[in-house]
């Protein structure tokens, strides 16, 4: 996988992280006290990143990480990297696990173990402590499952040879929606909003792209519901189950 980042992350022990936080969330309290809750994200980080360098910390802000992959990009900012530790900041009412998740893409591209998130707009400030033990080695090892993947359309054999590409680059974890990006990307299929639920691939085919650990089979039935009460003829899944992948193809018997 060809990453870049503006400044390289700096992998450190859980010890001499905690080490760094100490001073860094001394600077935040100061912050959220003198400038209150309700100013911006982009102030907070500026400030923080200032008041750390006053301390003689190295603190760079919005720092980019680019993954590509055969004319592919996609470029991530980091909202502080203190020290070489990722720090990202918040203004919203709570710290969401799609924050976290955030955080946990950012921590795998950079091969570090350790970051944390900051809430400034609570009365009292809030943070969580991100961490990980999957370097890119254990990243790079996963599975595939193929037994209901039989696609009956010409995209649905692209779809399997690009998500097996990418991840034999990237390898497992990162974000669901970087894969889906890069999958729209090769299919030359334009991805108008990566929250949208499907994909039309073309008039038969559509595509889901899902991250569940649980409560599987309760979606598969409702994909195939939504199928057959639709125009399509093929319903490709692919589920990123952590460093499983699940392949499932569904047919719709009354568009035949």
């Amino acid at each position: 996988m060809d990453i870049k980042h503006g400044q390289l992350p700096v992998p450190l022990p859980q010890d001499k992280f905690h080490k760094l936080d100490y001073q860094v969330m001394g600077q935040a309290f100061g912050l959220h006290t003198e400038m209150g809750n309700l100013w911006d994200e982009k102030e907070y980080q500026s400030e923080l990143a200032l008041r750390c360098r006053t301390l003689g910390l190295d603190a760079v802000e919005e720092v980019p990480i680019t993954v590509s992959h055969n004319g592919f990009s996609k470029t991530y900012f980091i909202d502080i990297l203190v020290n070489g530790s990722i720090y990202e900041l918040k203004t919203t009412s709570a710290i969401s696990n799609h924050h976290e998740a955030q955080t946990l893409n950012y921590l795998f591209l950079s091969n570090t173990q350790h970051g944390k998130i900051i809430n400034f707009k609570p009365d009292s400030l809030t943070w969580r402590f991100i961490s990980t033990t999957l370097h890119h080695e254990c990243r790079m090892t996963y599975s595939t499952e193929t037994i209901d993947w039989k696609p009956a359309t010409e995209q649905g054999q692209s779809v399997f040879a690009i998500t097996e590409d990418l991840l034999s680059k990237w390898g497992a974890y990162l974000s669901i929606n970087l894969y889906k990006e890069a999958l729209c990307h090769f299919l030359a299929t334009p991805l108008e909003n990566e929250h949208k639920r499907f994909i039309s691939l073309s008039d038969e085919s559509i595509l889901h792209i899902s991250g569940l650990e649980k409560r599987k089979n309760n979606l598969r039935h409702n994909l195939q519901k939504y199928l057959t009460r639709s125009h399509f003829s093929e319903l490709l899944w692919i589920n990123f189950n952590h460093n499983n992948i699940e392949f499932c193809s569904l047919n719709n018997s009354a568009s035949k």
